[in-house]
Formats: C-alpha cells, sequence, structure tokens
C-alpha cells in the first residue's frame, strides 16, 4: 500500500510536468539569449543562485561553477540575482550577451520583516522581545508536527516532548509557568486562533514567537502566556512554481528499561526474598538452567517493534499573474506505531488554498482554507496499563509458550502483548476546516481599512471496542461512542495609519474582534460479557450509559496600538485592548490590558564613534511594561450550576437528587504585569549578531480554590487569591562566516526561567499520590515534597539510634532520613521537605549549518542544564509493590554489609520494602541532559542533470532525528520521561531520507 501510494504520487507529478512543459514545445522561440557567472566578492561561483527576468516568469539557476543561459523577452531586460545570505541584485542586460554579477553578503539584514499581532514591523524598529524562527532550521526534521521541529530553537520557547506515541501532544510554554492554572501559549494561524498540531510544516512561511507585554498586550485576555503566530505561504507571480518533498523514515526508541537476565534476576530475587525472611525461590540447577536454556525474556521489547516506517509526501503548486496569485497544496503523514498490533499508527492528510486576487489598485482580498483530517488507530486499553504490566514481568517467563500461546504468569491477570493484538481497537478521527476571508481597502495613501472573519468546524469521532482475552482476568467487552464537534467564528475590521513627516514615523491602528466558540459532545457506552462485536444496538438496559454536554464562549474586544519613531532611532510603541469575555458576569467582563515600549538605536547617534562602528555597527537597547490576561479558565464558573444524579435510598426506590456546585459570582480576570529589558548588537559587519532578554512577569488575581474548614460540606468555590512571580533570562547569537569555499552559520540560544508563588494568603495545597507535590508561598509551583534520604543504615547500631518511620523498624542497609525537627520518627506533618521539581531550567540549544558547493550538512544540539523527575514504582523500584519484578541492571549495586557504598539500598521484597519505598528525595533523578536533536546531510544535483525541467531544482538528504543523548537518567528511562512510573511510550529515534524538487 505505501509503495504503490509513492508510486502513485510520483507518477501524477510527472504526469503534470509533463502536461505543463510539455505544451508548446515545437513552437518556435524567437526570444534572445543571455549567458553569464555569478560570483560572490571573492570570485567564487556561486551554485544555485536565482536568475530571473524582472516582469516576467522566465528564470533559471546557476549550475556548479555559477554559470548560467537564460532566454529573455528583450536584451534590453533587466536581470534580478538573488541567494539566500546574499543581497539581491538588479543588473539591466543592456544588450550585452555575457554578463559577469558580483552578490555581496548580506549577514544581518536590517529591512527584514517581523509578524506581530495584526501586521508587520520592521526587525530594526521592534520594541519588544519578538523571535522570528529560521524556517531553514525545521527543514526536512522528520517530526510529525510543527512543535517537536521548534524544540530549542527559541529562547524562552520550552518544549518537552516525554514521549512519541502517534498522537501525542509536547508540552509547550514560553517563559516558564506563570500561574496556577492553563500555561499554554495563544497560537493565532494567518490571523485566527489554531491548532499548532494540524499544520504541515512545509506550508509555513515564518512563524514569530512573542513574549513580552509589548508584543503580546494587543491580543489582551489570551497573552498572559505568549502568542506564537504563524503564517502560511502564499502564490508567487509567474508561471506555475511545483514543489514536491518526500521522506521515508524509520522509528526506533531512543531509550528501553535495561533489565537483568534471567539467571541474574533468580539470584537477585532469591537475595531480596532471604533479606525479607523467607525462602529462597531459585535452586543452583534451576538458576544455570537459565543461564543455559532460557527463559530470558524482555516483555518491554516484545511490546515494541524494533523499528515502525513514517512516510509523508507534500506537493504544492503556486503561480499566479499581476492580479491573481495562488497556492494550493496537499499533504500526507503516515506514522507507524512501535507496538506490535494490527497496523497502530497515526495518519494525517492535510489539503490548503492561499488566494489572493487584486480587484483594483486600491482593493484586494485574499482567502484561505485549510482542512486536515487526523487518523488515528490504537490498541483499547490504556498505554500506561501495557507499559507497566510489561515492565513489571521477570524474564524468567517467556511472552508466549512453546505453543504460541499468550503466558499469564502468577501474580499477573493479563499479557501486555494479548492486549495488543487480540484485546481489540481504539480508532480516532478528527477533522479540521476552516476558512478566512480577508481584505483590505485603500482610502487614500497610508490609510487602509482591513476587515477579516473567519470559521473553524472541528469534529472529532471516537470508537472503541476493548475485547475480552481468554484466559485472562480481562472478561468485559466494552463498547464506547463518543463525538465532539467545536464551531468557532472570528472577525474583526482593523483601521491602520502610517505615515513619514520628514524625520518622524508614525503608525497606528484600530480595531474592532468578536470570537465566538460553542462546544457539544456526546458518550455512550455498553458493557456486556456476551458479544465480541462493536454493535451499540440492542435491548441491553444494564452497563449501558450516555451523557451529553456543550458549551459556549465568546470575547468581544477593542483595540489600538501606536508606534513612531524619529529617524528609527527613537522608538515608542503603546498598545491597549479591551475584551469582554462571556466567562465572568457583567460587570465583572470587561478589563483593559496596556503596554508601553521604548527602543534606542544607539548606534544611530552622531556621537557613535567611528571606530566603533567597524565592530559594533548595530546597537539597541529597549525596554517594555504592560499588562495582559489569562482567559483560559473553566466555562461559567461565577454561575451556581446544577447537578442532577441518583441520590438516596427509599425502601426499593432510588430519589433523584440536585446538587450545585460551589461557585464565585465575583470572580475576575487573571492579570501578568510584564517588565522586559533587552538589548540586541551587531557585531564585525553584521556577521554577529547577539540578543539579550531580562523579564519579571508577576500574576496576581489567579483563581484558586483556597481550603476551607471540612465542616463547609463542599469543594471550595474558586476566588482571584493567588500571585505568581516568573523571572528568567534569554541570549540568543547566530554568526556567519566563509572559509574558502564553505559558507558556516553558528547560531546558539540560551534561557532560563524559575517561578515562586508570591502569595496564596498562607494556604497551601498538597497534591499526589505516588508523586506528591505541594503549591505553597515562596516556593516553585509544584514543587516536589518528601522526606529528605541521609545514606544507609550500616549496622543494628545506628539502627538503634537512628530516626524511624513510624510503625516502620528499618534494618541495615535500609535508606535513612533526616529527622527534620529532631523528635526521633519520622512522619509527613513534621519532616518533609520542598525538593525541587520538574519544571526544565537552562534550556540552550545549537545549530550549525555548512555549505560547500553541492553539499550541505547541518547538526542541532538541544537540551537542558537542570531538571528533577521523582520517578516512582516499577520505574525504579525492584520487586515493586510485591510484584516479581522488575530488577534493572542498576540495581546489582545494591547494598551488602560488603559492599556499605552501593548506589541502591537492601533488596527487599514485600512489606519488607516500605522503609526504602517511602517517598523520598533517594528517587528523585537529574533529569539534565544533552541531545544531538538532528543532524543532516544533503546534496543538490548537478543543473545539468535536471535542465530537462527548466528552472528544476533536485536535493536528496538523509537525517537522524534524535540521534544521540547524553543523560545520567537511571533505568534506561528518556530523561524527557514525566514523573511518576515511567508508563510512557519512548521517544522515537528517527533515521529517515528524503528528496526536495522544486520547478
Amino acid at each position: 500500500m505505501k509503495k504503490s501510494l509513492t508510486k502513485i504520487c510520483i507518477g501524477v507529478l510527472l504526469h503534470i510536468c509533463f502536461c505543463i512543459y510539455g505544451t508548446g514545445t515545437y513552437a518556435q522561440d524567437t526570444r534572445s539569449v543571455v549567458s553569464g557567472t555569478v560570483v560572490d566578492a571573492n570570485n567564487e561561483a556561486i551554485i544555485g543562485a536565482s536568475v530571473k527576468e524582472n516582469g516576467t516568469a522566465s528564470g533559471t539557476m546557476t549550475d556548479i561553477n555559477g554559470r548560467f543561459s537564460l532566454k529573455v523577452s528583450s536584451m534590453n531586460a533587466t536581470l534580478t540575482i538573488s541567494y539566500i545570505g546574499y543581497k539581491a541584485k538588479s543588473v539591466p542586460i543592456a544588450g550585452k550577451q555575457t554578463l559577469k554579477i558580483v552578490l555581496q553578503e548580506s549577514r544581518v539584514d536590517l529591512d527584514e520583516i517581523v509578524v506581530v499581532g495584526y501586521g508587520t514591523q520592521k526587525k530594526v524598529n521592534l520594541t519588544g522581545a519578538v523571535s522570528s524562527v529560521n524556517m531553514k532550521n525545521l527543514e526536512n526534521k522528520p517530526v510529525v508536527n510543527v512543535v517537536e521541529a521548534l524544540q530549542g530553537t527559541t529562547p524562552g520557547l520550552t518544549i518537552q516532548q516525554s514521549n512519541s506515541m502517534p498522537g501525542s501532544r509536547p508540552a509547550i510554554n514560553i517563559r516558564g509557568v506563570n500561574t496556577l492554572n492553563n500555561n499554554d501559549p495563544l497560537v493565532i494561524i494567518d490571523g485566527m486562533q489554531g491548532d499548532i498540531q494540524n499544520v504541515n510544516i512545509t506550508d509555513i512561511e515564518n512563524i514569530s514567537v512573542l513574549k513580552d507585554a509589548s508584543s503580546t498586550a494587543i491580543y489582551g485576555s489570551r497573552a498572559s502566556n505568549g502568542v506564537i503566530l504563524i503564517t502560511t505561504k502564499k502564490g508567487i507571480k509567474g508561471k506555475p512554481r511545483i514543489a514536491y518533498d518526500y521522506s521515508y523514515a524509520l522509528q526506533t526508541p531512543t531509550f528501553m528499561p535495561d533489565i537483568v537476565d534471567s539467571w541474574v534476576y533468580a539470584e537477585l530475587r532469591n537475595e531480596a526474598l532471604v533479606n525479607s525472611g523467607r525462602p529462597v525461590q531459585f535452586g543452583a540447577d534451576q538458576i544455570r538452567d537459565f543461564r543455559q536454556n532460557g527463559p530470558n525474556s524482555n516483555w518491554m521489547e516484545e511490546i515494541y517493534r524494533s523499528s515502525a516506517p513514517q512516510q509523508s509526501h507534500n506537493l504544492s503548486i503556486a503561480g499566479g499573474n499581476d492580479k491573481t496569485t495562488y497556492l494550493v497544496s496537499a499533504a500526507y503523514l503516515d506514522q507507524a506505531s512501535l507496538f506490535q498490533g494490527p497496523d497502530y499508527g497515526l495518519k494525517r492528510g492535510n489539503f490548503r488554498v492561499n488566494l489572493e486576487t487584486n480587484v483594483s489598485d486600491r482593493l484586494k482580498f485574499n482567502v484561505l482554507a485549510a482542512y486536515t483530517r487526523n487518523g488515528i488507530k490504537d490498541h483499547a486499553y490504556w498505554t500506561e496499563w501495557l507499559i507497566e504490566q510489561a515492565t513489571r514481568m521477570p524474564p524468567i517467563y517467556p511472552i508466549k509458550d512453546e505453543n504460541g500461546d499468550y503466558t499469564f504468569p502468577g501474580g499477573s491477570n493479563s499479557n501486555a502483548l494479548a492486549r495488543l493484538e487480540q484485546g481489540g481497537l481504539r480508532e480516532s478521527q478528527n477533522d479540521d476546516l476552516s476558512g478566512i476571508l480577508n481584505g483590505e481597502f485603500k482610502i487614500i495613501d497610508g490609510l487602509k481599512l482591513r476587515g477579516m472573519i473567519g470559521a473553524k468546524l472541528y469534529n472529532n469521532r471516537l470508537k472503541e471496542n476493548r475485547k475480552a482475552i481468554e484466559g485472562s482476568g480481562d472478561k468485559e467487552n466494552r463498547m464506547t461512542n463518543s463525538s465532539q464537534r467545536i464551531q468557532e467564528i472570528t472577525s474583526n475590521l482593523i483601521l491602520s495609519y502610517d505615515k513619514k513627516f520628514g524625520n518622524h514615523n508614525l503608525s497606528a491602528l484600530g480595531g474592532l474582534s468578536y470570537e465566538g466558540n460553542t462546544d457539544n459532545r456526546f458518550s455512550t457506552f455498553r458493557v456486556t460479557n456476551r458479544s465480541p462485536y462493536d454493535i451499540m444496538g440492542g435491548e441491553q438496559t444494564s452497563n449501558t450509559g450516555n451523557q451529553e454536554w456543550q458549551t459556549e464562549w465568546s470575547i468581544y474586544s477593542a483595540f489600538f496600538r501606536l508606534n513612531y519613531n524619529f529617524k528609527e532611532k527613537y522608538l515608542f510603541e503603546f498598545n491597549l485592548r479591551d475584551d469582554a469575555s462571556s466567562k465572568f458576569k457583567k460587570g465583572n467582563r470587561s478589563a483593559w490590558f496596556p503596554s508601553a515600549s521604548l527602543a534606542w538605536r544607539v548606534s544611530e547617534e552622531d556621537f557613535y564613534p567611528e571606530s566603533l562602528k567597524g565592530i559594533m555597527p548595530g546597537a539597541k537597547i529597549r525596554s517594555s511594561i504592560g499588562l495582559v490576561g489569562n482567559n483560559r479558565i473553566g466555562d461559567y464558573q461565577y454561575q451556581a450550576n446544577v447537578n442532577v444524579g441518583q441520590g438516596y435510598n427509599f425502601g426499593s426506590n432510588v430519589a433523584s437528587v440536585a446538587t450545585f456546585d460551589p461557585y464565585n459570582a465575583d470572580i475576575k480576570w487573571e492579570t501578568t504585569r510584564m517588565f522586559n529589558v533587552g538589548a540586541d548588537l551587531d557585531f564585525f559587519s553584521n556577521a554577529l549578531s547577539f540578543s539579550a532578554d531580562y523579564f519579571i512577569n508577576d500574576t496576581y488575581d489567579i483563581l484558586v480554590g483556597l481550603p476551607l474548614p471540612g465542616l463547609y460540606g463542599s469543594a471550595a468555590p474558586i476566588q482571584n487569591a493567588g500571585e505568581v512571580r516568573t523571572q528568567g533570562w534569554e541570549l540568543s547569537a547566530r554568526y556567519n562566516l566563509k572559509t574558502g569555499g564553505v559558507r558556516h552559520t553558528l547560531s546558539a540560544t540560551l534561557s532560563d526561567s524559575k517561578n515562586k508563588v508570591s502569595d496564596l494568603k498562607g494556604s497551601y495545597f498538597i497534591n499526589g499520590t505516588d508523586v506528591t507535590t505541594i503549591i505553597k508561598e515562596g516556593y516553585p509551583i509544584n514543587s516536589y515534597y518528601a522526606y529528605r534520604s541521609d545514606g544507609y543504615f550500616q549496622n543494628a547500631d545506628e539502627v538503634a539510634k537512628g530516626p524511624h518511620l513510624a510503625g516502620i523498624t528499618p534494618k541495615p542497609g535500609d535508606i535513612r532520613y533526616l529527622d527534620k525537627n529532631g523528635d526521633g520518627i519520622i512522619k509527613d506533618d513534621d519532616d518533609r521537605f520542598v525538593l525541587g521539581n520538574r519544571e526544565p531550567r537552562l534550556l540552550y540549544g545549537i545549530n550549525y549549518r555548512a555549505e560547500w558547493k553541492n553539499l550541505d550538512f547541518s547538526m542541532f544540539w538541544q537540551g537542558v542544564g537542570q531538571r528533577n523527575v521523582w520517578l516512582r514504582g516499577e520505574s525504579v523500584e525492584a520487586f515493586h509493590n510485591n510484584n516479581e519484578g522488575p530488577v534493572f541492571n542498576f540495581h546489582i549495586d545494591r547494598w551488602t554489609p560488603s559492599h556499605p557504598d552501593a548506589s541502591y539500598p537492601r533488596l527487599t521484597v514485600g512489606a519488607e520494602s516500605a522503609n526504602n519505598a517511602a517517598k523520598s528525595n533517594f528517587w528523585i533523578e537529574n533529569a539534565a541532559y544533552l541531545r544531538l536533536k538532528n543532524v543532516q546531510l544533503g546534496y543538490t544535483i548537478p543543473a545539468k542533470w535536471t535542465n530537462k525541467l527548466p528552472n528544476s531544482r533536485l536535493r536528496i538528504y538523509a537525517t537522524v532525528q534524535n540521534a544521540l543523548t547524553f543523560s545520567d537518567m537511571k533505568g534506561g528511562w528518556d530523561p524527557e520521561t514525566t514523573d511518576g512510573g515511567g508508563r510512557i511510550y519512548p521517544v522515537n529515534r528517527t533515521y529517515s531520507f528524503g528528496l526536495n524538487l522544486n520547478f
């Protein structure tokens, strides 16, 4: 199927080529021919430079020697020559048949345009903290969504990919955690809120990350967690240009639990039993037989394939004339799952049309339509169940017996592989359809009226049939159907004015906006022990249920922005937005969000020394302050919502009871006050650029339910009672150089942020079971909260004198804990410490790219300098929870009387493990890491070999994603894993090859 699809795509592509370029082959061509070479300042050939005749669709590219030949309409025409990293140059032919064109390197383009809220600005005039993503660094990465490709590329953008399961969503935030509630950034795609996971990466023209109040306040109540702006590609004037990208990849796990061999397991099991006062389980002959004949199974490896394929196809056609331009693109992604089973995985299709037409010199329209379908086929259980089960099984049991039947060892009521292969399916299909109509009318020079209306429809359908497995504890056949339908409307009307008065530059815009959202959901299920078929109909009335609900919200907004600069030297910006949200009662719905920013281009001053200009030609300092909000709270929290359900028994009758949710009619907006100061510097003729930022974000009026006395008899109502401070810094640098014929580009980012709960009205929250966290004034949000270990008890005397956990008597080799209050008893109320948290700090990324003739090479390193992960249960504990397993290789370094300095306490089973299994920092791992995120080698086929397709370019490449990882994590777990039991699908290492064809 996959091979045939590839052949179909290539066949269609070649047919299009023939149709477009085959027409008119035998017609007489009376155009003149001009030829020449394109070189750099060192007289070295520039390969692949674009050479186009102005005002026509005629163009070509330079070959391996920098030469070109082009048919032109007239010998008086003008050519435009351009290449990445060089200034474009217009050259009149002036009757010459041979030209030599020298391009000058353009290391930093001060006229670069950056996308900001509701418009664009020149990069040199920015006063806020805005990062523009270099799209070249994202090209051809074998990832399934944009978020994975962005990891490590932008300072302050935190992305954690804890797993690579098809359909998974990496966690993302900008400048850390600001609130106790939702910290997701706002994502705007072509002017409308959208799902970043559903954007085809090859359709993206640029990405801007807005980080401070100056850049985000224009989005008001949705901007406290930052904004990501995505703009998709548009059409181009001229003859149709076709681009086709194909990649094929193999996915393998980056990390797998490192379990011991079966004979080692048996020896350690015997030791743990003896330490726990029990008889041994395995004799010497049995252990010898394990070594010689097995079994020696690894259930974790058995539930995964050694590799899983992944492929993608992307096809786009762009073109147009002086009036209308168009771009049509289609993409297909097929990511197979590493899980064993019937064709699990993700299949995604994307389709996009971007059309722009100029009705007149004053009026133009832009229509954008996009459709995405995600189809996910998965097992019918929970992934954490399967991994937990496989991790706990010791290697002495085969996952299947000699007859090929699934085994169900004692202590297990199921088999993870059986659940994958015979336990049924969960299939989901979601469709994301959006359409946007933009109009722009030029009233007079500098004054424009723009309007936009967009609509989005999201449909999700989930169908699950979980099947009973013969011989196991899985006895139920459960069928579930659910659906979700979200409708969104966005519209805005904007009046903008841009004018230059001598040395004064003024830009202003004002607008109105409306957004509305309706979310409908329905779910029904049936459980039966009789039928294995996924049929929801029938007369069954017991063990069935359904529910349906709908939510709605809307926001009405007005916004204003003013930009002023004098000689592009002194820069000022002011933003103001008023949002009125249906999530609050009348009187509290509206809130103002202002911001102001200043910047000074010191390098433009007359007093700036000429001698310094040669070293640092560009220097700008900037600062901003403002207020933004957070509307990511639950709906209807200001209302007393009624819940109806079964209540009390009266004889044989069950009476229905209506209850009210706790509520607070006076809740209002969460608000974040943002302060930012930064500098942008350019060195050595702009070969080196450097940016630095320092920020403080104070979020107040955070919505939280403070604890109430138990006599209250209900959950606490939400109130504006919390404050959090987040502060940090960001550094980024980019350096371009050339050595001989090799062009080098090196860029790096480094950032850090930390948060602290400033005020919680003296209250605190302790959350979690396996992993305990605390939210308390003076500490980071969700800090780990547990005992602090203090080595091991080495002998009976230390045991007798040392502090003990309440109700537990330790033995030599057990973990000793610090007695915080000195009473000799270790207990939760008195002896727990705040012990770090899971949020990453000191994030960095290093990107290097080199180009030499037709070869290009790049590598991208990404890492985290400080992070803690609390692993619990079967992810790190030997014989966890009285199970037979697991036992990992690091457990071999366990405490014994002859090995007192071991990294792991004495081995125990059952109740004897209670002391060591207590929640303490012993189980908190250092999850700092360095990862070779991507390495890529490409080769562009010489133009003389592809000249049968005019203006064509063919590049082939090979790349590896997540190639290497350096980490001190125990047990074979990935350092990006979330805390808890390690029951997570692995992060993939992906080997890929592909091609890029343009003509």
